[in-house]
């Protein structure tokens, strides 16, 4: 990894913030602002405190998820204006009068605003810059689920790969990284490096090449989990996928739910008021459940809408189906807190003990209510496919560890911009 790239994009994001901070004065007094010590300190300050968080170098290894930039935003915006108050407090000055109280966190927002489109850029950059190129370490098992997953399903981001086995071969050649160009190194769970060789990691990781769990590089460039590389240990298996089941993002979760039902339910009240008056047109509708597996294994009778009569089931069901208006009884089964809106696919409890049965790892997805569509579903080939069950098992496994009410917006964002290419 170039070392230069977080300073380069420190500077960018500099300038994306004085130059804000120059239209929004523009705006708002019709003239350019002078050059002055405020708007430099406040840009400076800013900087720094970005450098400090890591957001810079998360940043240029493209590993920087919204949810941590937001909170490194919030803590850098906190940090701008108590320096701001201080530094006017010690000066003798006012705040209010230097800074201004309906200015400086005007600009603050901006900031954030550039930070968002900065971080837009790096993770479109695959587009137009070389790809990263990473070397993964890793067991024979191991080696062949990767290999097997990239040939069916590819990279989300494009990476350029080197493989080394786990063992059997010499020591790391010191100067690998610049005869590879590598951007990082991803090491297997299986694999316990020789001490010469954790000595040689330990010292690319100083010179700016990322080190990572093979499964972490599956969720940065695959955006999914493979079953087979989750940890088998219980213990860290409850670290890891934990915060589906507790957690503030967990209670979020839970309220964003029963905004978003209701939300949709206003919404979609002349659409019920039309299934309603079906009935009237000679094509009758009926609510049918099956049961399926729930949170914790909990069962669960899940409700959707049919035609009622067998003649014009096929015609209908399909047309309710493209419509998305199928599941639309289901959103009573999120009030009742055995569904959400976003999470793993609800399976009958006969698929799930199938899929327990092939997949152990599978019990993961239990730790959270499944979901009306999810992250799982947005992408692949139709589940009833035994390949497409694994594939959006991997997806459903990202999701558990990466789930935040931002990360579900952008879930039912994708869902009803599809929903809308098909009206």
């Amino acid at each position: 990894m170039n070392r230069r790239r977080p300073l380069r994009l420190a500077l960018t994001d500099g300038l994306l913030v004085a130059a804000s901070w120059a239209l929004y004065y523009h705006w708002r007094y019709g003239t350019w602002p002078g050059p002055s010590r405020g708007p430099l300190l406040v840009v400076l300050c800013w900087l720094l405190l970005h450098y400090l968080l890591g957001t810079y170098a998360d940043l240029s290894g493209r590993q920087l998820q919204l949810g941590r930039q937001l909170r490194n935003d919030l803590l850098a915006a906190a940090g701008v204006m108590l320096l701001a108050v201080g530094f006017t407090g010690l000066s003798g000055g006012s705040f209010a009068s230097t800074m201004g109280r309906s200015f400086l966190p005007v600009v603050l927002v901006l900031a954030v605003a550039m930070g968002q489109l900065l971080r837009l850029g790096q993770d479109l950059a695959h587009l137009w810059s070389p790809q990263q190129q990473w070397l993964l370490i890793a067991a024979p098992v191991e080696r062949d689920v990767l290999a097997r997953e990239l040939e069916q399903r590819g990279c989300a981001v494009p990476c350029g790969i080197e493989w080394r086995a786990a063992s059997g071969l010499a020591p790391l050649p010191a100067g690998l990284p610049g005869l590879l160009q590598l951007d990082g190194v991803a090491i297997g769970g299986a694999v316990v490096p020789s001490a010469a060789d954790r000595q040689t990691l330990l010292q690319w990781q100083s010179q700016g090449v990322r080190l990572l769990a093979l499964s972490g590089w599956c969720e940065l460039f695959l955006r999914r989990l493979p079953p087979e590389l989750v940890p088998e240990r219980w213990s860290s298996r409850v670290e890891g996928f934990g915060l589906s089941r507790t957690g503030p993002s967990a209670r979020l979760k839970r309220l964003g739910d029963l905004l978003g039902t209701g939300l949709l339910a206003l919404l979609l009240l002349p659409v019920a008021l039309g299934l309603a008056l079906l009935p009237l047109a000679g094509q009758p509708l009926r609510f049918h459940s099956d049961g399926c597996s729930g949170r914790n294994g909990r069962p669960f009778r899940r409700w959707r809408l049919g035609a009622g009569d067998p003649v014009a089931r096929p015609q209908l069901e399909r047309r309710l189906q493209r419509l998305g208006l199928a599941a639309l009884p289901q959103l009573w089964n999120v009030l009742r807190g055995d569904m959400s809106l976003v999470g793993p696919r609800p399976l009958l409890v006969s698929v799930q003990a199938e899929l327990l049965d092939r997949f152990p790892e599978a019990e993961l997805r239990c730790w959270m209510r499944p979901g009306m569509t999810g992250w799982g579903r947005l992408l692949g080939p139709p589940p009833e496919d035994d390949d497409a069950l694994h594939w959006e098992l991997a997806r459903d496994l990202y999701y558990l560890r990466h789930h935040s009410l931002l990360l579900d917006l952008q879930v039912l964002l994708q869902v009803a911009l599809t929903w809308l290419g098909r009206r």
